[in-house]
């Protein structure tokens, strides 16, 4: 059985406890303290004179702070710290001293494209200088006499806050556009995809009027949006097949333990249901099928995949490279074989990848590219599935499933979709902000 991925991330039972708190009603009760004095003394005050007055805050108004002027670099390629600080007054000796901080890395392993903010004096030196690695990470080099060694080299770190939204649509045009319509990331779409990819087709199996919900995290720093993040949970309606399939997102300790639907099954599959991303499938798996180019009746053991040439063509599960190489009616083709009883055959391939026979590969590893090799009328994969050597329709079998909830954690993830669950089935289709200030 293939092992789910790691992620660190934030704990779900911080989350929890956040949404039980949302759904919860609180009361604020609020005192007021009172202080007395028994006994008090009299102290009488000369105040200045009202033009007295006005001369002091003339002269605090009048300090002048020195003038800095902005100047900004761009690295090239090949280029380093010292081709930016060039033209910086004295700067072979602030290089030097950038150089002994304990924090020199901020800024002397920079890549190219980094732009370095600096700060001058009237007389060209170096007050200040910033780069920001990260939206939410910034390096600052400070000069100036009261500090120690005169310099200060440290990293600023910004504020994430989360807010949780709930999001409602149609599919009407393609899956990609209708989630897109309600406002999520591409990255949210490429995620939302991926969760249910073992599960749906979408390509075959999507119909316009299928629906969809989504419950996921939108990130702001100040108040700038800065990006999406993780779904915690989502359902997608099938209404042509009268199917609908929820995701949970599930994790413990800080790693992300997969995503699972309401009785805690995995949506993750041993094997993808399609190891392509295709245009079209051209020939399905079918008995006495009449082939194009032996002109003559014979089975198709296979589904074929017609692509572009040099679509990427992924592993389907974890395994190990049987055989790489050319056959007749194959061209170059590549067995893999899974968890002992359990073979998959990609055939027609333009070009291999980097995997060689006898190596391992995991699930979703690109092991070569769609071609017309062998046996071929046009470019496409012609893809097997094998269980204990008997081929099998690799658009209907029944794939052997990811791990379930664990029982020690079915309690509480019982809790956690249950709460998702009930956020799912609202009938409000408009975009609902759940919580803010989430972390």
């Amino acid at each position: 059985m293939p092992q789910l991925p790691h992620f660190r991330i934030a704990s779900a039972s911080k989350r929890l406890a956040i949404l039980f708190a949302l759904l919860l009603s609180a009361s604020v009760l609020s005192q007021t303290a009172h202080a007395t004095t028994d006994s008090y003394q009299r102290v009488s005050l000369e105040l200045p004179e009202p033009s007295r007055i006005d001369t002091l805050v003339q002269n605090e108004n009048t300090i002048e702070q020195p003038a800095l002027r902005e100047h900004r670099y761009t690295l090239q390629r090949n280029q380093s710290l010292s081709h930016a600080l060039q033209g910086i007054a004295d700067n072979g000796n602030l290089l030097w001293r950038i150089g002994r901080h304990e924090n020199a890395h901020y800024f002397t392993r920079l890549r190219t494209g980094d732009e370095l903010v600096m700060w001058l004096t009237e007389d060209g030196e170096l007050a200040r200088m910033e780069l920001n690695r990260t939206p939410t990470l910034t390096y600052i080099l400070e000069t100036n006499d009261e500090l120690a060694d005169g310099m200060a080299i440290y990293a600023e770190r910004k504020e994430v806050k989360t807010r949780i939204v709930m999001a409602s649509g149609d599919i009407s045009d393609s899956f990609y556009l209708g989630v897109q319509a309600v406002g999520a990331s591409p990255r949210t779409i490429m995620n939302l995809a991926d969760i249910y990819s073992w599960e749906v087709d979408f390509v075959r199996e999507l119909r316009e009027g299928d629906e969809f919900t989504i419950i996921y995290e939108r990130r702001y720093i100040d108040g700038e949006y800065i990006g999406d993040g993780a779904i915690l949970a989502a359902q997608l309606n099938l209404k042509h097949r009268n199917r609908t399939i929820n995701a949970f997102r599930f994790e413990q300790d800080g790693e992300l333990l997969g995503y699972f639907n309401e009785n805690g099954d995995n949506l993750r599959k041993a094997f993808m249901r399609n190891p392509i991303n295709y245009t079209r499938i051209s020939s399905r798996f079918q008995r006495g099928r009449y082939h194009p180019v032996l002109q003559e009746i014979r089975d198709h053991k296979g589904v074929d995949y017609a692509a572009p040439t040099g679509t990427p063509i992924y592993a389907a599960g974890d395994g190990t490279v049987k055989f790489r190489g050319w056959g007749r009616g194959y061209g170059n083709y590549i067995i893999l074989q899974h968890a002992g009883r359990y073979e998959t055959v990609y055939g027609h391939m333009s070009r291999f990848g980097k995997f060689q026979q006898g190596q391992r590969v995991k699930q979703g590893d690109v092991i070569g590219y769609v071609g017309m090799t062998g046996l071929a009328t046009g470019p496409h994969l012609h893809y097997e599935f094998r269980i204990n050597g008997v081929h099998h329709d690799p658009l209907t079998v029944e794939f052997p499933g990811g791990d379930p909830v664990a029982a020690e954690h079915k309690t509480t993830f019982a809790q956690w979709a249950g709460l998702l669950n009930s956020q799912l089935r609202r009938t409000d289709p408009e975009v609902t902000q759940l919580a803010t200030l989430f972390e």
